[in-house]
Formats: structure tokens, C-alpha cells, sequence
């Protein structure tokens, strides 16, 4: 009883005499609280004070880099602080007359972020499939940035595999087709209360596919003064724009800087004369293609007209189509047309169809009657039409035995068996019995079994699957 009154004795003493860090015995260590991270510009508060102290002392701000930077007395007391770049760094406080230093708090300042925008890798962000891409987020100004990516506004999911995200950075190792579109980005300080954010403009990656498959053809026409081959060059996919290029036997004849897939030449001909060898090819930027060579050499049509024909079965034999092939004798452009029983034969309809530019016809429902082709020049209407010799095309289907008619031949013919081997050994046993009745001084009778031996095949009274083969038959007028 007596040492508490002491002791508040002299805390009394201490009240009356002014702030003191040490009393009777007492080390003060106070504690500092307050921000972290603030805006450049902003105002923010330190508070200090001695836990469970109810009189008022002297209380110092300290910061690492600068030393004593404020004063106040009070119980607990409050210090303001207008944030600037240089006032990062460790803050404290403690009691004045050598008191003990409180917990240290690291301050950082936050400079506003300001100014986003993409910068991308290659510039402009235009490649080829497979190519590497790499996006970068970039700020004019700011701090404590944390950022987002988006794509066709859409918030990009860095675990989606699709993209590898690192900070600001955005990069696709392999783009592919669905990485084309428009990107953006946003960055924002990392800050608690009141972040502020800015949003890049957008950016447009073009991925461009590389050009496969080029391929060349010919076809000819009339201009009304001469015959002009047209030479179609063509790529089965890529992205435009491409650099085609007409070669004759190796020679340059033209070229064409096209925005498409294709692009066509023409060359004039003469009828019969031999030109060589065309080709195309196809450039761009990281891809050179060479199609196969057509040849430039145009035939009139002439000579005979044959027509093939095939009949088409099924597995049971059955007659299911025929087919009828036009063969002039020479013509590299022919045009094809086709009667029956000398009425001219519509392209199409629900029992017939036309292929291969008309030089095949197909008979899905066969009509018995007599066929014909007749073929000319594409190319010059006033052409005269050669005919084929008529074919007469008829359904043929085989008569087939019926299964019963099959069982009961076989059934006969296994009964035939039966009973001629049945003849056959008892007159085997007859002989012998005979032979033995002439010989008896020589011959000893013995009861035996006498067997007879089967026939080696399996012969099974249960009539048999019997598979029927296409056949394929082929006529020509």
C-alpha cells in the first residue's frame, strides 16, 4: 500500500515538474501508426503515443533520412504531412529527454498513373502464323502499378494458356488466327482508397496465314478476232496481299500484285501450235510457291466418238446403274451433249445425272433405249457436233436360282451318295463272300466289322450363305 502511494507520488512529481522519458524507474516507448502509401500532393496524419499513459509528454517525428522532422506535446498527439517524392522513407516517434524509439513505419509516395498506351513487338503488330508477339503496357507517369489486358473487350485470363502475362508485359510464343483482334490495357495504383486507373487506346494484331496449295489452270475462249488461253493461278488459303507471277518454260512473262487469293492471264494461242509449259507462282513476305506446269498446247476436237459403257450391280447381283463415258478420239476443250432414242437428254433430272463436265452419264434408273453423245469445241459455238454410233443400254439381271431350288438339288445329290455307297458295299461283301466259297481250303471266316470310309468333305444338310460378286461389264459402240 505504501509503494503505491509512492509511485504516485512521483508521477504527480512528473506532471508538475514537465515531460521526462525516465520516471522513477519508467521507460516509455511509444507507438506510431499511420499510412503506409499515400498520392503525391495528398495530406496524411502520424499519430503517436504511449499506451495507457493519461499525461501529456513530448512527443518527436523522426524519418531515417533527414533526422528530427516535427515536435508536439500532448497526451497523444497527431503530425501532418504533406506527401512530396522525398517524403518516402522509415518514420518513427519517441518521447523527448532520451525516451525510448517506437516502431518504424515504411511511407511510400504514389505518383498518379497517367498516360497508358501498348507498344507492341513486331511494329505494326502484323505477322505471320507460328511469329512471336510481345505486348507491353506503358505509362507516361506513375507508380505502384498493377495492370489488365484485354482482348475484343474482353478481360484476358492469364491461366487460359493462350498468353503468358508478366507485369506489363503480354506475350504470345506461337500466335495462331484467334490471337487476332484488338488489345488494350489498364493500369492502376495499388492503392487502397481511391485508386485511380488509366486505359490505353486499342491496338489491332493482324495474324496473316501462309499461302498453301497453289494450283494452275487453262481454259480457252474466243474474243472474236483470236483464241486466248486464260491461265487461273490460285492459293487454297493464306491472307493477301500476294505477288503472282506467270512463267513460260522458266521465262517471266507477267506479274500482278493482287489483294485476293487468285489472279488470272491471258495469253493468245493458235490452234494446234505447241506454246511449252506454264506455271504460277505465288510470293509474300515469308513464302514462295511454284504450282505444276499446264500445258499450252490446244487440240480441236476430232477423230471418233466412243462411248463406254459399265453396268453397275450390287452384291446380290442386281442391276443398279449404268454408267456411259464419252470418248472423242482428240480435243482438249470438248463440250458434251447426250440423247436418248434421238431426244436430246436434259443436264440433270430424277433418274440420270452428269459429271465431269458432262463427258460422264449416269443412269440411276435404267430405261432401255438407245443412247448417243455428241461433242465439240467448248470454245467456238459455230463448231460442228460429232456423234457417237447409238448404244443400247438395257437392265440385265441374271435369273438367279431361288434358295429353295438350291437346297433341293443339294439334298438330291446327298441322297444319290448315300445310296449308291450303300450298292457299293454290299456288293464289296457279295464278292468276297463268293471268292472265300471257291477258296475255303484258304480262306478262314473271321466275324469282323467292315467299315467303310466317309468322304473327306463335311457335308452339312443345312443350306449355305451363297455371296454374290459385283460384275463389272463393258461394251463399246
Amino acid at each position: 500500500m505504501m509503494s503505491r502511494s509512492l509511485c504516485f507520488l512521483f508521477m504527480s512529481l512528473g506532471v508538475s515538474l514537465g515531460p521526462v522519458a525516465k520516471i522513477a524507474g519508467l521507460h516509455l516507448k511509444p507507438v506510431l501508426s499511420g499510412p503506409r502509401l499515400a498520392y503525391r500532393g495528398s495530406q496524411v496524419q502520424f499519430e503517436c503515443k504511449v499506451p495507457d499513459w493519461l499525461s501529456p509528454l513530448t512527443f518527436e517525428l523522426w524519418k531515417d533520412t533527414e533526422g528530427l522532422i516535427a515536435t508536439e506535446h500532448n497526451i497523444n498527439v497527431t503530425f501532418d504531412l504533406q506527401v512530396t517524392e522525398g517524403s518516402e522513407g522509415e518514420y518513427s516517434c519517441r518521447v523527448t529527454n532520451g525516451g525510448l524509439s517506437s516502431n518504424t513505419i515504411p511511407f511510400q509516395t504514389v505518383i498518379p498513373v497517367l498516360g497508358a498506351r501498348v507498344s507492341a513487338d513486331p511494329h505494326p503488330p502484323l505477322l505471320y502464323e507460328g511469329q512471336k508477339l510481345v505486348l507491353r503496357c506503358e505509362v507516361r507517369k506513375g507508380t505502384h502499378l498493377s495492370f489488365s489486358w484485354f482482348h475484343n473487350q474482353q478481360q484476358v485470363n492469364p491461366s487460359s494458356g493462350l498468353y503468358r502475362i508478366n507485369a506489363d508485359t503480354l506475350t504470345v510464343d506461337s500466335a495462331g488466327e484467334r490471337h487476332a483482334g484488338i488489345y488494350s490495357c489498364m493500369a492502376e495504383n495499388q492503392v487502397t482508397v481511391n485508386p485511380r486507373f488509366s486505359s490505353s487506346p486499342n491496338i489491332q494484331v493482324i495474324v496473316k496465314k501462309h499461302i498453301s496449295q497453289l494450283s494452275a489452270s487453262l481454259w480457252v475462249w474466243w474474243d472474236g478476232a483470236a483464241l486466248q488461253a486464260n491461265i487461273s493461278c490460285a492459293v487454297a488459303s493464306g491472307s493477301p496481299p500476294l505477288l503472282f507471277t506467270l512463267l513460260l518454260d522458266g521465262r517471266q512473262l507477267e506479274q500482278k500484285h493482287v489483294d485476293a487469293l487468285s489472279s488470272s492471264f491471258s495469253v493468245p494461242i493458235l490452234m494446234g501450235q505447241d506454246l511449252g509449259s506454264a506455271r504460277c507462282r505465288a510470293q509474300t513476305d515469308t513464302r514462295t510457291l511454284l504450282s505444276d506446269p499446264v500445258h499450252l498446247h490446244v487440240v480441236p476436237v476430232g477423230g471418233a466418238v466412243h462411248v463406254m459403257l459399265t453396268y453397275l450391280h450390287d452384291v446380290n447381283a442386281m442391276t443398279e446403274a449404268a454408267l456411259l463415258k464419252c470418248v472423242p478420239e482428240r480435243g482438249t476443250f470438248p463440250q458434251f451433249s447426250w440423247s436418248v432414242n434421238h431426244s436430246s437428254l436434259p443436264a440433270g433430272g430424277d433418274a440420270h445425272a452428269v459429271s465431269d463436265r458432262g463427258q460422264i452419264l449416269i443412269l440411276t434408273d435404267i430405261n432401255s433405249g438407245y443412247y448417243r453423245c455428241c461433242v465439240r469445241d467448248s470454245f467456238n459455238e459455230s463448231s460442228v457436233w460429232l456423234e457417237s454410233a447409238e448404244v443400247f443400254v438395257q437392265r440385265t439381271d441374271p435369273a438367279l436360282p431361288s434358295m429353295e431350288v438350291i437346297a433341293l438339288v443339294f439334298c438330291g445329290f446327298l441322297s444319290m451318295v448315300i445310296v449308291g455307297g450303300s450298292i457299293f458295299m454290299f456288293w464289296n461283301i457279295e464278292r468276297k463272300n463268293h471268292t472265300c466259297k471257291q477258296h475255303s481250303n484258304q480262306c478262314v471266316q473271321t466275324d469282323r466289322v467292315i467299315s467303310v470310309n466317309a468322304p473327306a468333305a463335311d457335308v452339312s444338310p443345312e443350306p449355305q450363305t451363297l455371296e454374290m460378286k459385283a460384275v463389272i461389264m463393258e461394251f463399246e459402240a
